[in-house]
This record gives C-alpha cells, structure tokens and sequence, in this order.
C-alpha cells in the first residue's frame, strides 16, 4: 500500500490542482461560454448583450450585469464552480479513488482495503499503523487505543460500464436538483421570513458540520462536500440579493433597448 505521505499527497495535490485549474478557466472563459454554463445548470437566461464584454441575465426574475471584471463575475463563478466540484468529486470518489472515514469498530470492505489508523482525528497527520484490512475483519480492533482511521481503495480496475453510467447519473442527479431547488430558495429570500430562514439553515448547518467532526460520527465524504455545497449557495443567493446592480456610463437603455454612447 502506499506511505501515508504518498497517499496524502495524492489525495490533497489532486483536490487543490481542481480547485485551482477549475478556478483559471472559469475566471478566464469567454463571458458567452460562462453565460450558457449558467443556463444549462441554473436556467439562468441571457436577457441582453453588448457585443462578447458586457451580457445581462435573467436570475429568478432580477437583472444582473456580468462583464469581464473579476468582482462582476465573481459570485456566479463561486456558485457554478462550486457544483462542477461536487460533480467531480461524487465522480472520483465512486469511480476512481474511494476514501472512507472509519470511527468505530465497523469491518472491513473490500472496495478500500488500505487502512491508515489514527489515534484521534486530531492526529490524522501522524497514523500509529499502516495495514490492508481483511474483509469482514473490525478496521480498528477493541484492543487498540485508536479511534480513528482511513481507508482507501482505487476502485477504477473494477468498474465496469454500468457502474461509471450510475455514477454519472448521480452526478446529474446532483446538479438538476441544484437547478431545481435553487430559483425556489432565491424567491423564498425575497422575504423577511424566507432570510431569517436561510441564516437559521445555513447556521444549523454549520453546527452539525462541526458536530460531527468533533464527536467523530461515521459520516461520509460525500455527506460533508453536499452540505458545503448548500452552504455555498445559500451564500451567493445572499450576495446576489443584496448586490448593487452597476449600469456601464457608456450604456443607455429604452426599454428592451440598448445603446452605446461615447465616454469621454
């Protein structure tokens, strides 16, 4: 199996170079491709454009402008990043390098045999022990004093066909639901009562998060990042109802129209 600084390496490298190349090319992508990525996982609609540097869109019934300026953007590129992050990790995880957090006496799996145990959470940088488990076999023996492992498996030699189509579709199921939800919670903060609501969540949220890292409750991976995914978006509904909208001094509008004027 691999040495604990090999796999840790590999796990964190991999996870900052998507965050990092991820954030480059949604920073830098032509404001149309930015545009029609937001409508097809958020339905946001394109309400009008001057020529490829300034778009308005339609969210939920509000205009924004999006230009090429880094703040302009920055919300819509946080939300949107933000999903195609889950998307890749529910994909990785379930498709090429499984992880599981161990807390108890709970047996072995086949799927991530190579186990790293731990005295604590709090010394996950340092294992007592690095072994490949036998299935059916407790992960951290009543024997032990540790309380805490990791284990991981690279699950790509195993999957077959059907298994990479499933875990697709469980990424599609992730983002429709994010386009399905998302304009309903953006109206429902329109209100007083819809704003208190959200603050409530998005806080409770951040108490069972830091709950269960602390109590080391058997939770997954996959459970964390979709928790921090609705935490995101609740902040950027936040940010984008309480964004002042900036018209360009170059543009006068008539109705539907727009038109360009010199700026001295």
């Amino acid at each position: 199996m691999l040495p604990y600084g090999v796999y840790a390496a590999i796990l964190f490298g991999s996870l900052f170079i998507i965050i990092l190349g991820g954030a480059i090319v949604l920073l830098k992508l032509p404001l149309r491709k930015l545009v029609t990525l937001l409508q097809s996982i958020f339905h946001f609609t394109k309400v009008r454009s001057v020529g490829n540097d300034y778009i308005i869109i339609d969210v939920c019934g509000d205009e924004f402008e999006i230009s090429k300026k880094l703040w302009n953007r920055l919300p819509f590129v946080f939300a949107l990043g933000m999903c195609l992050l889950v998307a890749i990790l529910v994909f990785i995880e379930g498709c090429i390098f499984s992880t599981r957090h161990v807390y108890s006496t709970k047996v072995c799996s086949e799927r991530v045999p190579n186990c790293y145990l731990f005295k604590s959470q709090l010394t996950s940088f340092k294992p007592l022990y690095e072994f490949v488990c036998e299935p059916n076999r407790p992960v951290i023996p009543s024997n032990m004093s540790a309380s805490f492992a990791v284990c991981y498996g690279f699950v790509l030699p195993d999957q077959s066909s059907i298994d990479i189509l499933n875990q697709l579709g469980v990424c599609t199921g992730i983002l429709s639901l994010v386009e399905s939800i998302y304009p309903l919670v953006y109206k429902f903060a329109r209100k007083k009562y819809g704003r208190i609501s959200l603050i409530v969540l998005f806080c409770a949220l951040v108490i069972i998060e830091t709950t269960v890292l602390a109590m080391q409750l058997n939770i997954t991976f996959m459970t964390i990042i979709l928790l921090l995914l609705t935490q995101v978006l609740i902040i950027t509904i936040f940010i984008l109802h309480y964004r002042k909208v900036h018209h360009p001094d170059n543009i006068s509008r008539v109705g539907s129209y727009v038109e360009l004027k010199d700026v001295n």
